[in-house]
């Protein structure tokens, strides 16, 4: 028979480590999905706008290749370097917040 006083140790413990093991995760800001879908929550400008459909094209096109998975990786590393250099300081914490969201 497991001790209430072990369960309950178990159960703080998961909570208290959840936060710093997750932190991590939390400090990349990743582009896993198109920000063009929230252009509107984001307040994009048509500047942005056409620079982010242009690094996507060029995203694209470089998937026509068949790239490896290590070019694949290297790839999206540049696309979402890309992505977040158009954003505003304010456009990238709404951004963390949208994906952290979804």
């Amino acid at each position: 028979m497991i001790k209430p006083g072990v369960i309950l140790l178990t159960l703080v413990i998961c909570t208290l480590s959840g936060p710093l093991f997750g932190q991590e995760a939390e400090s990349l800001e990743a582009v896993p999905y198109d920000p063009s879908f929230w252009a509107h929550e984001l307040r994009l400008d048509s500047e942005q706008r056409n620079k982010i459909e242009a690094i996507n094209a060029g995203f694209y096109e470089q998937l026509k290749s068949r790239p490896s998975p290590g070019q694949l990786q290297t790839y999206l590393e540049e696309r979402q370097e890309s992505i977040l250099g158009t954003f505003h300081t304010r456009q990238k914490r709404k951004w963390s917040k949208i994906v952290n969201s979804l």
